[in-house]
């Protein structure tokens, strides 16, 4: 079943709608569906992911802001991703029933019931709660025709370097947008850097993401996933975008 909210921004591919086929390069549908059958058969996984985002500023200049994500991920139920930028440091944990957000800067949590696996966790806590999870569009089982339906045309541009690691560059345009990214040339074929366009937008401001730090099939503790609040934490309540 196709997926119609990606979630790179989330989301970015679902402020768009596109009516006709992409068109397609064959070498590029194949290296996506590479990427995506490794991801489908890992049981587990962690990644570092740096964020850059512009946004606008006094006067409109265009400043860009990090941030950087730490994610551990058992497959189908259990998440941890920590995260640190502009807005302080939070912890997220999923262990199959439950999400818990924690703000370390505030020492406050909160606990929302969650669905009992990760890919529809990080939908209703984005379509509910505006949560976000930046590139988990990558994790998506129907990543390629997701992207195929919300494109315009999809090609391969050739080989370039990311960290150290040779990948192979791809690009997918859209009537509001521009979307390259880079898959590992290796075994594994993961992905590795991410820039997102927002052409229907003043200044057509960027969002990035470069990954690094991958761990294939690593054991993590359950413990790991359960949160335990720390000495003095407030619990809060997490408002729905519904009551707002």
């Amino acid at each position: 079943m196709k997926k119609q909210i990606l979630l790179l921004g989330l989301s970015l591919i679902s402020l768009v709608s596109v009516a006709q086929p992409a068109k397609c390069d064959s070498v590029a549908v194949l290296l996506m569906d590479r990427m995506s059958d490794f991801i489908g058969e890992l049981q587990s996984c962690s990644y570092k992911l740096n964020v850059g985002e512009d946004f606008s500023g006094e006067d409109n200049f265009m400043l860009k802001k990090f941030s950087e994500d730490l994610v551990y991920m058992v497959g189908p139920d259990k998440m941890l991703v920590s995260k640190k930028g502009s807005k302080g440091q939070q912890s997220y944990l999923y262990n199959g029933t439950q999400l818990a957000y924690y703000s370390h800067d505030e020492n406050n949590f909160g606990i929302i019931d969650a669905p009992d696996n990760i890919i529809e966790t990080i939908e209703k806590v984005n379509s509910d709660y505006d949560i976000e999870f930046p590139a988990a569009d990558f994790f998506y089982p129907a990543f390629t025709d997701d992207l195929i339906e919300n494109s315009s045309q999809i090609k391969y541009i050739g080989k370039s370097m990311v960290n150290d690691t040779e990948c192979f560059q791809l690009l997918a345009i859209g009537t509001d947008f521009d979307f390259q990214f880079w898959i590992s040339n290796d075994a594994f074929n993961l992905p590795m850097k991410f820039v997102y366009v927002y052409k229907n937008k003043k200044g057509s401001p960027q969002y990035e993401g470069t990954f690094s730090e991958w761990k294939i099939n690593p054991v993590f503790p359950d413990s790991m996933f359960n949160f335990l609040p720390p000495p003095q934490a407030i619990q809060i309540r997490i408002a729905s975008k519904s009551l707002n």
